[in-house]
């Protein structure tokens, strides 16, 4: 504690001084104040509980998504809306359930369009970019998907719109639930 009442924190080394029969007779010591460093420390160490706490958080949450119905997406936002094909840059594991893997999609092999079925892609984008041009912040669309083995199933998206500080859109965050069932088999 300096004389202002400042709490510091130190590293002593201290070395004593003995007479021959190995009494002490003296002290003699280094103070060096590390309290910056302390400080950095302790802060380091929050931010690394606070972080752990986050990837639990993160974990729980993958593995709620991963055990629904609903699949998860964060697709990139390209320059022209209307001719859009949407590369992922996350999707839950659950993708597994129309037929493909995550790899396929974070590859840059496979965008998000690629999959939605030809007849229904145009009004996908038009609907989408109107939207996004009217400064909406959310998407809800049914229509088809192709899986990898070629059947056809609907699904139901619901994808909040992202944007950046001056409005322009970013990315879109959103889920797509199979609805094959609800609509019936006349896909």
């Amino acid at each position: 504690m300096t004389k202002a009442g400042e709490l510091l924190w130190v590293n002593e080394k201290t070395f004593i001084k003995r007479d021959l029969n190995g009494n002490v007779t003296h002290f003699q010591g280094i103070v060096q104040d590390i309290t910056k460093q302390k400080v950095s420390e302790i802060a380091l160490d929050e931010a690394l509980v606070k972080q752990n706490d986050l990837l639990s958080r993160k974990q729980a949450l993958e593995t709620i998504v991963n055990h629904s119905p609903v699949v998860a997406f964060l697709w990139k936002a390209g320059e022209d809306d209307e001719k859009e094909l949407w590369p992922v840059e996350f999707v839950s594991d659950n993708i597994t359930q129309f037929g493909y893997d995550v790899d396929d999609f974070l590859s840059g092999d496979l965008l998000y369009g690629n999959i939605i079925h030809a007849d229904d892609l145009p009004e996908v984008q038009l609907e989408l970019s109107d939207i996004c041009q009217e400064g909406g912040k959310m998407f809800v669309k049914e229509y088809r998907i192709l899986t990898r083995s070629g059947d056809i199933r609907w699904v139901e998206e619901q994808t909040f719109i992202q944007r950046d500080d001056e409005g322009k859109v970013t990315n879109y965050q959103g889920v797509i639930l199979d609805i094959t069932e609800r609509k019936g088999s006349g896909c």
